[in-house]
């Protein structure tokens, strides 16, 4: 019933945002940079997952080749949604003076429901097959094309002198991004992904995504924002939880570079 129940409220969200208000040319601009930001990753193989880490089992993956944003969705972007859909946007009340709620920061306060609602209206706005993450397209980004490291760093460690909470007090890409040019996947905010929790395959597997699971009740968050946490980590929660500080970034599912 609560599957049921997330289901139409997620259509719901969709529906409402078939009619919209014309961008202004700022506006147009918002989006146009978000296109600019997605970092193409060829696809391949890897092994996915680390034994010994929460309930994961190791396994191997294989996945087309994809985008996905450098950065985590920002305050600007994500309040852009609901301008132009004429909703209120989250927390009007924090905008001034609060820090962590300025533009170029990473959205918080926002469900799974909204996460994806976001993703894929970016996706119509900008006629591309844009989505939320799966956990293995998260996994292998945050690994540069699956590289054995514990961290999202451009080392693959942590540096000495390091925040250990960066990524939730600075705007996004304020420090170095991993090999691939892709900025906070550790050290940012918590990012949810498309899948319901479930565990690994222990057979390899091509695409592999959980997001149509009957019987999912969770949904799938990787990344944390304390540097100290390795890449592996999986977590949980409720698609309609909005209170832990998460954020989320999206990926576009064409095969072939963005022009």
């Amino acid at each position: 019933m609560c599957v049921k129940l997330s289901l139409i409220l997620f259509c719901v969200l969709v529906q409402s945002c078939n009619s919209q208000k014309s961008a202004t040319s700022e506006q147009e601009q918002i989006l146009e940079t978000a296109k600019i930001n997605f970092v193409f990753v060829e696809g391949g193989a890897f092994t996915m997952g680390k034994n010994g880490v929460s309930i994961a089992y190791e396994h191997e993956v294989t996945l087309d080749s994809y985008a996905i944003s450098k950065y985590e969705t920002t305050w600007e972007e994500f309040d852009l949604y609901f301008l132009l859909n004429e909703k209120e946007i989250i927390n009007p009340q924090y905008r001034n003076g609060i820090k962590d709620y300025g533009p170029k920061y990473a959205a918080k306060k926002n469900t799974w429901f909204l996460a994806k609602s976001y993703c894929q209206w970016l996706g119509e706005q900008l006629n591309l097959p844009i989505d939320l993450p799966t956990e293995a397209q998260w996994e292998y980004a945050a690994r540069s094309r699956g590289l054995n490291v514990e961290h999202a760093t451009d080392s693959g460690i942590i540096e000495v002198g390091e925040d250990d909470n960066y990524g939730t007090d600075t705007p996004v890409g304020t420090y170095l991004p991993n090999p691939l040019g892709i900025y906070d996947m550790s050290g940012g905010r918590a990012e949810w992904t498309n899948d319901w929790l479930a565990l690994y395959s222990k057979e390899p597997v091509v695409n592999p995504r959980f997001d149509s699971i009957v019987s999912g009740t969770v949904k799938i968050i990787r990344g944390f924002h304390s540097l100290s946490n390795s890449v592996y980590i999986r977590s949980s929660r409720e698609p309609e939880q909005d209170g832990f500080g998460g954020g989320f970034r999206c990926v576009c599912n064409q095969k072939t570079p963005i022009e």
